[in-house]
């Protein structure tokens, strides 16, 4: 018995190098053990010091320190993250001028848009998504490629997308503090703040794990985000940082 609860611990800390945090239900489905085993699993191994307990599961202790590369996280690509994609498509109206920024749960959005509309984009696997849609306008920024992070950009990009009256821009992110929205790229945080103070509508698409994570360049204040897309339900913390007038959505 001993012996199999050591591999069942092996077993959940790979799993938790590779995914950073862990359900109650992942632990029970990735070992085959019951809700109060996985439940015991979690103290034990939070003792131990190898990771640390949540209210649902378990955390790698690195968890919220560090931020994933675009590749990867496209790997880790979710159940969630293709539900708040259906969720921001139902935001996407036949006409509508868009700005679709690099997100990979926006990268799944561009896979979904059925519509003639007009999307701008300084994305290069968003472009290479739309381009196959001959109903959407694609208009794609240019400037030098980011190969890390897979976007484009040069500085007169900025004064293009002020003169832009988008319908809507939607925003990944980085990280989400309680002064605003951040990201790890100046550049991107540029782009993003001249998107969304030319939108009529600013749609933030996040899984609520970026409440815990830190980046350095702030693109937006929480004020001026009109539509926030998580992946769970804020806790009444977090709510009261946005303006009462924020529309929050569930992916589902």
């Amino acid at each position: 018995m001993a012996m199999y609860r050591e591999k069942r611990f092996e077993e959940i800390k790979k799993l938790l190098a590779a995914r950073s945090e862990m359900s109650i239900e992942d632990i029970m489905k990735a070992v085959g053990v019951s809700r109060d085993t996985a439940r015991r699993d979690i103290v034990a191994l939070d003792a131990q010091g190898v990771a640390r307990r949540t209210r649902g599961g378990l955390v790698s202790l690195s968890f919220g320190h560090t931020i994933p590369s675009y590749s990867a996280r496209l790997k880790r690509f979710s159940t969630q993250k293709t539900k708040m994609a259906k969720s921001a498509l139902t935001l996407i109206k036949p006409g509508g001028v868009y700005f679709i920024d690099d997100s990979t749960t926006l990268l799944k959005l561009s896979q979904s848009i059925r519509q003639p509309v007009t999307v701008y984009t300084h994305s290069l696997d968003n472009a290479i998504a739309l381009s196959v849609e001959e109903r959407v306008n694609l208009h794609l920024f240019g400037g030098k490629l980011d190969h890390h992070a897979r976007f484009f950009f040069e500085p007169t990009m900025l004064e293009t997308l002020r003169r832009i009256a988008f319908d809507a821009a939607f925003i990944g992110a980085t990280a989400i503090a309680e002064d605003g929205v951040y990201f790890s790229y100046m550049e991107d945080a540029q782009v993003k703040q001249a998107a969304a103070l030319s939108a009529r509508r600013v749609v933030v698409v996040s899984e609520t794990e970026k409440f815990q994570i830190e980046a350095p360049y702030r693109g937006l204040e929480l004020g001026q985000i009109t539509t926030l897309i998580t992946d769970k339900k804020l806790s009444q913390t977090h709510k009261q940082w946005f303006a009462p007038q924020t529309q929050f959505l569930l992916g589902d």
